[in-house]
């Protein structure tokens, strides 16, 4: 399969596809609903920015004509974090209230939780050089796909193209694994991971480990041979 797959930049036809394969794949790589109940949401939280703001910087994997993977980068995090403060969460809240889910009970146990995490200073791993690692990502593939070597080729792809611009690369994970081996196949090291009890609870999980891998600037592509 995997030779009949085209890696691509995103184009506007692709952002509903990309939106749903984001929530479908939220819950460990199954739907969001089992922990949260607004699709919408969690899609513009997820994907807005990527999509609306830097798609030159998301590559999508197309199988048969369909959108079946991509893996989304943020370049420049000051720009990141400034449009989802101002630009998308407004937005999105505002779009959810109208639609009155975020009143439910999930979601009110999603923000008890997180307080609750936060209080305990769960999930607070290691500061790191964001100007080093100056690059954030964000990868899925669509159930079914995975175990064709789609995620590889996503990988790769952004990869040859990172390493052109001596970029150091950085994202956090929340995994049953303490480690992510396919990842470090490709010169990721594991800054930092905290178990996560409060999140076990809360999402019914266990052990669940929260990460950060980080890749440096020079890379030699020669040493996964």
């Amino acid at each position: 399969m995997q030779n009949d797959v085209i890696i691509r930049q995103c184009q506007e036809k692709d952002i509903r596809v990309l939106r749903k394969i984001a929530v479908d794949t939220a819950y460990f790589g199954s739907p969001c609903e089992h922990f949260f109940p607004d699709r919408e949401l969690l899609a513009d939280l997820i994907m807005e920015y990527y999509v609306r703001y830097e798609p030159e910087h998301t590559w999508v994997a197309e199988f048969d004509g369909n959108v079946v993977g991509y893996l989304c980068a943020g370049f420049d995090e000051a720009r990141y974090s400034r449009y989802m403060l101002w630009r998308i969460l407004p937005k999105a809240f505002i779009k959810a209230f109208g639609r009155g889910k975020i009143f439910s009970k999930k979601t009110l146990w999603l923000i008890w939780y997180n307080i609750y995490a936060y209080c305990c200073k769960q999930g607070r791993l290691t500061a790191l050089d964001e100007k080093k690692y100056s690059v954030h990502i964000h990868q899925n593939v669509k159930e079914g796909f995975r175990g064709k070597k789609i995620g590889s080729r996503l990988v790769e792809s952004f990869l040859e193209y990172v390493d052109s611009r001596r970029k150091g690369v950085r994202f956090r994970a929340l995994r049953r694994q303490d480690a992510f081996s396919f990842f470090e196949r490709y010169g990721f090291q594991r800054h930092d991971c905290r178990r996560m009890p409060v999140w076990e609870k809360w999402l019914g999980k266990e052990p669940l480990y929260f990460m950060e891998y980080v890749r440096d600037v020079r890379y030699d592509k020669k040493s996964q041979q």
